[in-house]
């Protein structure tokens, strides 16, 4: 979201909740969790980079359509997952992951024939 919609407040809010986790697990794990700072920020720098060079190329009618589609796709495996803790089922979650680019290739299709 921040990459794609410039609101970076959940970036913001997430960057504290794990600078305080990396505190806590720091006095229990030693000080090498501190290292642990440098791929994430290339991980999530690159990513959101990424996102606003996509921003740039894509109108904001797709763009709106892409985030809605996404968000679908997160919230049925997230769904999934917490069927999985519950015990009421057992759906093996990294099968449906590819779902996430096998969508972005059907969408852009639909979008470019409508």
């Amino acid at each position: 979201m921040g990459g794609l919609r410039n609101d970076h407040e959940v970036l913001i809010t997430k960057a504290f909740l794990d600078g305080f986790m990396a505190m806590v697990l720091t006095t229990t794990l030693g000080f090498g969790v501190v290292f642990s700072v440098i791929p994430v920020i290339l991980y999530q720098g690159s990513i959101a980079l990424l996102a606003v060079q996509i921003n740039k190329w894509l109108p904001q009618q797709v763009l709106d359509g892409f985030i809605n589609e996404v968000t679908a796709i997160g919230g049925l495996l997230i769904l999934a997952i917490g069927l999985n803790i519950l015990n009421i089922t057992k759906i093996k979650i990294g099968d449906f992951l590819p779902a996430i680019f096998v969508f972005i290739i059907f969408y852009f299709s639909y979008s470019l024939l409508v």
